[in-house]
């Protein structure tokens, strides 16, 4: 369940546009928790960084398709067709 959760909600994460500058902080919930995240545009990788309305830090890199990082201090890499159902942001 950990990976399905997270795998869905990063992989909403990693299509979100990025921005060229640190992005204002964005949220979206899901199953009841609610993410807070910054993009960042960093030559072709974009990173996104934030926390869980349950204190979960995360940082995630994302390059093409591949997304690789760190969720809860525990290491993550999937692919976003890893996902088969989008979450809607807020």
């Amino acid at each position: 369940m950990f990976k399905t959760v997270f795998v869905a909600a990063a992989a909403t994460l990693a299509v979100v546009p990025a921005v060229a500058q640190a992005s204002e902080a964005r949220e979206f919930s899901h199953e009841g928790v609610d993410y807070t995240y910054t993009t960042r545009q960093k030559g072709n990788v974009t990173l996104i960084t934030g926390h869980t309305s349950t204190g979960e830090p995360f940082r995630l890199y994302v390059k093409g398709e591949r997304v690789t990082g760190t969720y809860n201090n525990r290491s993550v890499s999937f692919t976003t067709a890893d996902v088969t159902s989008p979450l809607t942001s807020n």
